[in-house]
């Protein structure tokens, strides 16, 4: 099954946990073993798999994505390429399997801006 998630970013740089949304999607594919693949089609946006994000935890990101950051001129396009556009994980029982203090995220370099999520799970 392939689902289409849409969201609306409201700043220029943003992280948007979308764990409920990819675990809706998964529910809704009726698989109860298998996988998922999350792909951002967008050249300044990224997804990632991670632990929760705190307040304190969003100024070390940011930090760190400036300190490899070597383009400063396209500065959205590198950090996002260095997050990366997929991640692929594992459903197990109907749910994506993500560890306790994980989550998914998606990023937005280049907002506010419409942008498109794909999940695809399979079996």
């Amino acid at each position: 099954m392939l689902k289409k998630i849409r969201l609306r970013t409201t700043q220029r740089e943003e992280a948007s946990d979308i764990t409920g949304e990819i675990q809706q999607a998964v529910a809704e594919s009726g698989v109860r073993e298998g996988f998922v693949i999350i792909y951002i089609p967008h050249d300044a946006a990224a997804i990632s798999i991670h632990r929760t994000l705190t307040e304190e935890d969003a100024p070390k990101l940011d930090r760190f994505l400036e300190a490899v950051n070597p383009d400063r001129e396209a500065p959205e396009y590198t950090k996002a390429a260095f997050v990366a556009p997929t991640e692929v994980g594992v459903v197990e029982n109907g749910r994506m399997v993500l560890g306790e203090d994980q989550r998914v995220y998606f990023y937005e370099f280049d907002g506010p801006q419409e942008r498109s999520v794909y999940v695809y799970v399979g079996s």
